[in-house]
């Protein structure tokens, strides 16, 4: 049974008190009566030769007639309370025979719901079928993964077979895209899942392609313009494992020229390599099964929901931990990224504040003042808004995001090859990205945040990163 709403218990509350106010005036009434009654007895038994003159038969007279109008007021005024204590016990009675049927209607409603949670999981459990079934058939055999590369002089049954290759696993990459849009927004529209669909359409150049076998990848790496490349690995239970966007790296400018010597200046010329991110942040629903494994307390959610909102509320030191049980649970390399590896995911091949332009715009993502429905009072559940061009989601805003390095002022002492700046005072780490409570400007690619590691933030959550 679904529990009354505060300002029903106050009702009933209220309601009972005043009944039992009722209750006792009426008791009150009734003793008074039942003393007059005895008064007025014992006045009629006085015999009238025990009154010595006229005026003292007339002044008990009137002390009689006095008495008798105090009865009859007192019996109204029972007759009053009686029928008002009747009116209060059929309201009451009223109200439960509602609420009752509010309750019953609670019930029916939940189970729909539950119905219909059923219904969604057989259809994922299908579809995470049909793209097992999709993986078993783009892998003849367990060779070493393949990457599609241009090149000349193919033979046309090889041209073929990799055209075939390719529709298979935009078909995987399609349907894992569906399912994570599927947990961010169950009610979620037909549109939204076409156009992921289209992200992933493989290109009509694929007809050139030559297969050249490259180690521990699976996925030919995402670039700025084109469709992303998704990687799930599995976890021990057979799971899939977080989404991971596959990056070849490069070289850009980190970081911002600023007179104000702010920590995030100047700029400088970063080379990162081949790596893959994480789709998303990760969800309370990915690090509830790592706590659960490992016999952790759970975080809490604030109140605002689990499943698919972004975990928040856990230390550097335990986003450490989920990736180490990550590598441990698939025997692959996932960490937390560098700041380096960060910020190339983040601005997607843009040199803009924003990797969708010069301001942070309305109701692009989450932050104090982002003009969305969660700004200032929660985060979004992952993938509520558009990904930037390499695929990734909310990394601007939503929840800020741990990443592996030390904090260092204006990047000193800090690798240019893109790895995690791991030496030396490391009594504090870095975090990227905003926040839901925080303003737009702290949204930028480029501007940096620290905090001790072991802090715990109701903004403050993390993405995964994996080598190659």
């Amino acid at each position: 049974m679904a529990e009354q709403p505060d300002s029903q218990i106050y009702s009933d509350a209220e309601s009972e008190l005043l009944r039992k106010t009722l209750e006792q005036m009426r008791q009150e009434a009734e003793e008074e009566i039942k003393r007059l009654n005895a008064r007025l007895a014992e006045r009629d038994f006085v015999p009238s030769s025990q009154i010595a003159t006229a005026t003292e038969r007339l002044a008990l007279q009137q002390e009689m007639l006095l008495m008798q109008q105090s009865l009859d007021a007192k019996e109204q005024a029972l007759d009053h309370i009686t029928q008002e204590c009747r009116r209060l016990e059929d309201a009451l009675e009223d109200k439960h025979l509602a609420l009752e049927r509010i309750n019953k209607e609670i019930d029916r409603r939940d189970q729909s719901l539950r119905e219909a949670n059923a219904e969604i999981e057989r259809l994922r459990q299908e579809l995470l079928e049909a793209v097992r079934t999709a993986d078993q058939r783009s892998t003849p055999a367990p060779s070493p993964p393949v990457i599609v590369r241009s090149g000349s002089g193919t033979p046309r049954w090889l041209v073929a077979t990799t055209g075939l290759l390719v529709v298979l696993l935009s078909v995987s990459a399609v349907a894992n895209l569906y399912l994570m849009r599927e947990h961010a927004s169950p009610t979620g529209s037909r549109g939204d899942t076409e156009a992921v669909a289209a992200q992933v359409e493989p290109s009509p150049a694929a007809g050139g392609a030559i297969a050249r076998a490259e180690p521990e990848s699976s996925e030919p790496p995402a670039e700025a313009g084109r469709p992303p490349r998704i990687h799930q690995d599995r976890l021990r239970d057979g799971t899939p494992g977080p989404a991971m966007v596959v990056l070849n790296g490069g070289s850009f400018q980190m970081g911002h020229n600023s007179l104000g010597g702010e920590d995030y200046s100047p700029a400088r010329s970063v080379k990162v390599g081949p790596f893959m991110m994480a789709a998303h942040e990760v969800t309370f629903r990915e690090y509830d099964r790592f706590a659960r494994a490992t016999g952790r307390e759970l975080p809490s959610d604030q109140g605002w929901g689990r499943d698919m909102r972004p975990v928040v509320g856990v230390s550097w030191e335990e986003a450490r931990d989920y990736a180490a049980w990550l590598a441990q649970q698939t025997g692959r390399g996932y960490r937390l990224p560098s700041e380096a590896e960060w910020e190339f995911a983040a601005r997607a091949g843009t040199t803009t504040p924003f990797w969708w332009g010069q301001s942070a715009g309305s109701n692009r993502t989450v932050c104090f003042d982002c003009g969305s429905q969660w700004d200032k009072r929660s985060t979004a559940p992952v993938m509520s808004f558009p990904a930037n061009p390499f695929g990734l989601y909310e990394t601007a805003g939503n929840a800020m995001e741990w990443v592996a390095d030390c904090y260092r002022a204006r990047y000193e002492g800090a690798p240019d090859d893109g790895r995690a700046l791991l030496a030396g005072d490391c009594s504090n780490r870095v975090a990227r990205g905003g926040a839901f409570n925080k303003p737009a400007e702290s949204m930028r690619a480029f501007v940096r945040a620290h905090f001790a590691p072991d802090v715990k933030l109701n903004m403050l959550g993390f993405r995964v990163a994996r080598d190659p």
